[in-house]
């Protein structure tokens, strides 16, 4: 009965360790805020994702400036972590919200979000290469801008 306790609990530490510098992102696929599923491709350099609701809004806003293609032309995508959120006041507010933002957001409902390193107050940002993670970075609304300059 130890040994069954002690690799469940093992196992499940595994499954909701952090990703880190140098490991690949395993198979993921996100439906967006009009249930379009997304996968993060080989050819994604970058991923930035909030975990808050400022977070979130800040992102947005930078976005909105943005043509419409932005993220598709800088291989990138944009998640967002809902997993928190009641889903009464997802359906009822906040869904209708993003489905008026010209982009994708992709979405986590679930616990996957908690795979994923985070900062209280901050966007995370993880740079690819081949679906390898190259960088992790937990960045500003400021600082957003400074992603997409080559």
């Amino acid at each position: 009965m130890n040994k069954i306790l002690l690799s469940t609990l093992l196992l499940s530490s595994l499954l909701l360790a952090d990703f880190k510098v140098g490991e690949k992102l395993p198979p993921i696929e996100l439906a967006d805020q009009f249930e379009k599923k997304f996968k993060i491709e080989t050819s994604d350099t970058t991923i930035i994702m909030a975990f808050e609701k400022d977070v979130a809004i800040s992102i947005a806003e930078y976005l909105k400036s943005k043509p419409s293609t932005f993220l598709a032309e800088n291989h990138s995508k944009y998640i967002s972590d809902i997993s928190e959120m009641p889903s009464m006041i997802t359906s009822l507010f906040a869904l209708p919200k993003m489905k008026k933002y010209p982009f994708s957001i992709l979405l986590i409902e679930d616990e996957f979000a908690k795979k994923f390193n985070r900062q209280d107050a901050k966007i995370t940002v993880f740079s690819l290469q081949k679906g390898t993670i190259k960088t992790i970075k937990f960045i500003t609304a400021k600082e957003l801008p400074t992603i997409f300059t080559k």
